[in-house]
């Protein structure tokens, strides 16, 4: 019986080297397979979902904090200055409809009279879906 156990260790310590040899020639392709093997029982895992962007109430008290120097611009104000704010304002309207599923067609039109038309309408249609514009 002493040979065969002497086989069966030089079999397990054979095995064994051969073993270690695999796995510092593949050790990338081994973590990566125990990376993955780690991620798909976190993701299995119940989760809360995450928002996309900012939340409706710092979206409104930004709203809130731009329409007045929206609505009414300052004699004398730089023409840089007036573009910046009413697109900021503008901004902020789109960031309120894409967070509450509002349509508008804020971001697509260009002439003047009509966006101004549709920035009043998206300010109803916001104040319907709850938000205070203030």
């Amino acid at each position: 019986m002493g040979e065969a156990t002497g086989v069966v260790v030089l079999s397990l310590i054979t095995a064994a080297m051969v073993g270690a040899v695999w796995l510092l020639v593949h050790f990338v392709d081994a973590a990566t397979l125990g990376q993955s093997g780690t991620r798909r029982i976190w993701f299995t895992q119940s989760r809360q979902p995450i928002p996309d962007g900012l939340p409706i109430e710092r979206i409104a008290a930004d709203i809130r904090r731009i329409r007045p120097q929206a609505r009414q611009l300052e004699s004398g104000m730089p023409m840089a200055r007036r573009i910046a704010i009413v697109a900021a304002y503008d901004e902020a309207l789109l960031d309120a409809c894409r967070a509450l599923e509002v349509p508008t067609e804020l971001d697509r039109l260009t002439d003047g009279l009509e966006r101004e038309s549709e920035r009043l309408r998206t300010e109803a249609e916001l104040e319907r879906a709850g938000v205070d514009l203030g």
